[in-house]
């Protein structure tokens, strides 16, 4: 059942929970972007010009395995959850490893760890 959201005026918008993710009940979902960048310098060492190429964002799911989940480690990866802010949209994600844990009196849990890349690409034919 959603949540019933209470908030000062003061609060326009807030958001509350993710959604899972296929074969996972998501306990969190981390999504941190990045880029690479280049600056040049004057004679002083003072900055003059920086580029910012190569944006990509690297994506943790943490959860409890509710099926059978299809990550696999070198595999293109779709995602439920919003993977298009930040200066970075679209793309391919593709799976860097995937952590099964089990544990006596405990449900199986899952941690995927993929990166979401700026162009469109396609598995190998």
């Amino acid at each position: 059942m959603p949540a019933t959201i209470y908030k000062a005026s003061s609060v326009s918008s807030v958001e509350f929970g993710i959604t899972n993710e296929t074969g996972i009940l998501l306990s969190s979902f981390s999504r941190n972007v990045t880029a690479n960048k280049s600056e040049l310098r004057d004679a002083e060492g003072e900055v003059v010009a920086v580029a910012i190429t190569g944006k990509q964002a690297e994506i943790t799911l943490e959860g409890t395995l509710n099926g059978s989940a299809t990550m696999e480690v070198g595999n293109l990866l779709t995602l439920t959850n919003d993977i298009d802010l930040y200066g970075l949209e679209g793309g391919t994600v593709i799976v860097n490893s995937v952590q099964e844990k089990s544990s006596a009196g405990e449900f199986k849990t899952i941690s995927v760890s993929a990166t979401q890349y700026a162009n469109t690409m396609t598995a190998p034919v």
